[in-house]
């Protein structure tokens, strides 16, 4: 038997399964309080769990997601970066509107950056920099210049600048940008995954303490939010591609567990903090063309099509001047948990309705009292005034998403007590696990993407690449030069993560003006490579 180990790591409970890869089942389950002050303390209380009585060298994959970074953007914890702006002082509309969206630690702006075609428009401030580096040593950074997926040079100086006055946690915006256009995203991208820095990568040292001290050898690989896999290393340096990790996961699990197959669905996952909802056509998962979206941010990163709203078992409920109730999006610990943070949740008012069975339901029943008299009702009247509120929300986000009456996979653990289990909706065994399900049976995918854009100034073809530009007046000689740099490309991301054995397979768009499409009418070419992985290696 070979097996792979699913653990989701949520902002309330941490989830995990042994799935076996041969008979596409799953063996066992297991669902733990998260520890948020260390988490190798739950992940390894599952592993050892999930682990007893099999061969450990059965184990071929040990597959994380979380819901954390997705928490921490829809809470807006994320942690402090400073924010570097090149080249944008003549265009003062686009740092406003990124201002709009972020709120950096603090801010500069020095000249430099590119034209649309890759040319210096400036000579970086590199003094100016330099000074500033040295101010904010250790902290975090977001560099954003003006045309960087054209020409990165700028972005990649200030990064050199900024690691050698001893700043950590650095990301540049073409690192993200995937040679796409957008500077008030491509910039809103990279703020957001330094800002998730810290928390991953202590979500990380807990899941590489616990397989070690479990005795686990296999990859540890993360799911990303479109439901590839990929290794520690990779998440570490960019976090912000899990933002929809749980979720991603949630999709898959919930698609298995309501055996949607080759049909259509929308898979609705409630945890602890939000709802995430995705749609399933034709067996396969909706993907966003424009990026994930989460809360107020607009990203660029590959996602599944997801929507979420800060809606839980763990949101906050508050009593509104006019008798009213407030849930969310704020996540607290339920009474029932006697945790220094708490506060009254949906989970709660489960509680005081005898729907959820915890040891401390007793502080929930105290609490319904208390917040039900400020408004003159009985514990279990409030009670069902929050659970009512509640499914009503829920209810709501759900035809939002639903236009077309498609059957509807709730998965997640409180789901079950605010939707009915009926035709319309569908709440399978094994529910309150389908994100670590989903994350079991996810596999690896390497992409790698450039754009060769025709000039028509000059007649001439500018390719753009992860890591440079080049430009001839021959289509032909272009096209071959990024297929071998974006092979290279590859094999070099999958030797970083762990990954010997690849296959590359290079597939391209072509996008034309008008109607006749000729060499003379061709406006851009896409192409982008995708490695099929053969094995793997520790």
């Amino acid at each position: 038997m070979k097996f792979t180990i699913g653990i989701d790591v949520g902002g309330t409970n941490t989830d995990g399964v042994l799935y076996n890869t041969q008979k596409k089942s799953v063996e066992k389950s297991i669902k733990i309080p998260t520890a948020h002050q260390s988490y190798n303390i739950c992940i390894e209380e599952a592993l050892c769990n999930l682990v007893a009585g099999i061969d450990i060298r059965d184990i071929i994959s040990l597959n994380i997601s979380t819901t954390l970074s997705t928490n921490m953007l829809l809470e807006k914890k994320g942690a402090p970066v400073n924010l570097v702006l090149i080249g944008y002082e003549d265009f003062p509309h686009i740092k406003n509107e990124i201002l709009s969206i972020v709120s950096p630690h603090s801010i500069l702006e020095i000249r430099g950056g590119h034209t649309r075609w890759g040319k210096e428009r400036a000579r970086l401030d590199a003094a100016a920099l330099q000074n500033y580096a040295e101010a904010h040593k250790r902290e975090l950074f977001a560099v954003s210049s003006l045309f960087s997926p054209r020409n990165p040079e700028h972005e990649q100086t200030a990064s050199r600048i900024l690691s050698q006055a001893g700043c950590a946690g650095i990301t540049c915006g073409h690192e993200i940008a995937r040679s796409k256009l957008n500077s008030v995203k491509r910039t809103v991208t990279a703020f957001l995954n330094s800002s998730l820095i810290p928390i991953t990568k202590r979500l990380i040292s807990g899941v590489e303490k616990s397989a070690s001290s479990v005795g686990i050898k296999c990859p540890i690989m993360f799911l990303r939010s479109d439901s590839s896999l990929v290794s520690e290393q990779w998440c570490a340096r960019f976090p912000v591609e899990t933002i929809f990790s749980g979720p991603a996961a949630s999709m898959r699990g919930g698609a298995i567990l309501g055996g949607v197959g080759g049909g259509d669905a929308v898979i609705a996952d409630m945890g602890g903090t939000s709802t995430d909802i995705g749609v399933i056509h034709g067996g396969a998962a909706l993907y966003s063309p424009e990026g994930a979206v989460i809360g107020d941010y607009k990203t660029m990163i590959p996602s599944l099509q997801i929507r979420s709203i800060a809606l839980g078992g763990d949101s906050k409920v508050d009593i509104q001047q006019d008798g009213g109730i407030m849930i969310g999006p704020e996540r607290v610990s339920p009474f029932f948990s006697y945790s220094p943070d708490s506060g009254y949740t949906p989970s709660d008012a489960l509680c005081t309705l005898g729907l959820y069975k915890q040891d401390g339901a007793s502080a929930s029943v105290k609490a319904s009292e208390r917040y039900g008299m400020r408004i003159q009702l009985k514990p279990k009247e409030f009670a069902a005034l929050v659970r009512k509120e509640v499914s009503i929300r829920l209810e709501r986000f759900i035809d939002d998403v639903n236009e077309d009456t498609t059957k509807v996979v709730c998965v997640g653990a409180p789901i079950a007590a605010f939707v009915s289990d009926d035709a319309r909706c569908f709440v399978p065994q094994k529910a309150s696990v389908a994100s670590a399900i989903g994350a079991a049976s996810s596999s690896l995918s390497l992409c790698c993407t450039a754009s060769v854009l025709h000039n028509f100034s000059d007649e001439t073809f500018c390719a753009f690449l992860p890591a440079k530009t080049m430009t001839s007046e021959n289509l032909s000689e272009v096209l071959e030069m990024v297929r071998i740099e974006l092979f290279a490309c590859i094999k070099s991301q999958a030797m970083q993560m762990g990954f010997g054995c690849v296959s590359v397979q290079i597939s391209s768009e072509d996008e034309y003006i008008g109607e006749n499409h000729t060499q003379a009418t061709l406006a851009a070419v896409y192409v982008t490579a995708e490695a099929v992985v053969q094995c793997a290696q520790k």
